[in-house]
């Protein structure tokens, strides 16, 4: 996950002096890697030990691991696009926007990946006697797919498409079952009681949601997070939809290169029956 673009995205939990700091480093990047943490802190009028915080908040070791990850970084891990859709844009215009709206969400999506969170999440799935998916709205369409795509390798998983459906199946939850909800908020009520039962009921809960501490960043075991988009005009969840697919598509394929000979005969098997029914 990108340093400078963590830091960036983070700005809604700092409280001011990790504001000072955040900003600090995103405009000074090349300084900040050659000094101390005293020399840092007396630039933004704070302390040593708030600047050992701030880095420990944003989820390294100290402050010297903050530095050695944002001398990995570029310029280009802070670059932002601000296409906002306008009435008079032309269908070129549109296209081109478009792309370049698309291909930042894809970037940004990745850089957000925690490498070790996923593994957890995965290696959760591979062992789960059933997956249960939440999510309502445009991300039951995601929890939709995401079952579907384990259903033709021959993993349980359920996604009912009624969010009240879906809270009462949160009931039946075990402790040797997997929880995955999906909510770019985070404070969908529905989703967030139905994962609540899951973890009372001892099954390992993933979210998968916008980088910020919303409700449901605190209740999940395993957190998986997707850009957080600040602009004018949500593109009608266009950015969301597609980072989520990116998660879902991970964990997907994640649980499935584990066994890759079972994997690929269910899936031959799927598409050998679904072609001669249409034969």
């Amino acid at each position: 996950m990108s340093c400078l673009y963590k830091i960036k995205k983070g700005f809604a939990n700092y409280t001011n002096t990790e504001t000072k700091l955040a900003n600090y480093i995103l405009e000074n990047k090349d300084e900040v890697i050659s000094i101390s943490a005293k020399e840092f802190g007396d630039k933004v009028g704070a302390s040593a030990a708030a600047v050992i915080r701030f880095s420990k908040k944003v989820g390294y070791k100290g402050f010297t691991e903050l530095k050695m990850e944002i001398a990995r970084d570029n310029e280009e891990d802070c670059s932002e696009i601000d296409d906002i859709l306008r009435d008079n844009d032309t269908i070129e215009m549109l296209v081109k926007k478009t792309a370049n709206y698309k291909n930042a969400t894809i970037d940004e999506a990745y850089k957000l990946v925690n490498i070790s969170y996923l593994k957890k999440a995965i290696e959760a799935l591979r062992k789960a006697r059933i997956i249960y998916l939440f999510g309502v709205g445009n991300s039951s369409i995601i929890a939709q797919d995401l079952a579907q795509k384990f259903s033709r390798i021959n993993v349980m998983a359920i996604h009912q498409a009624d969010s009240h459906v879906q809270l009462a199946s949160s009931v039946g939850i075990g402790k040797e079952d997997a929880a995955i909800a999906i909510s770019y908020r985070g404070n969908t009520r529905e989703v967030n009681s139905a994962m609540r039962q899951a973890k009372e009921n001892g099954a390992v809960t993933i979210g998968i949601t916008q980088y910020n501490k919303n409700n449901l960043s605190k209740i999940v075991d395993i957190p998986l997070y997707i850009p957080s988009e600040e602009k004018d005009i949500r593109y009608g969840a266009i950015s969301s939809r597609d980072s989520s697919f990116i998660i879902t598509d991970l964990l997907y394929l994640g649980v499935a290169k584990y066994d890759f000979a079972k994997t690929k005969r269910h899936i031959m098997k799927t598409r050998e029956l679904v072609l001669d029914t249409f034969r």
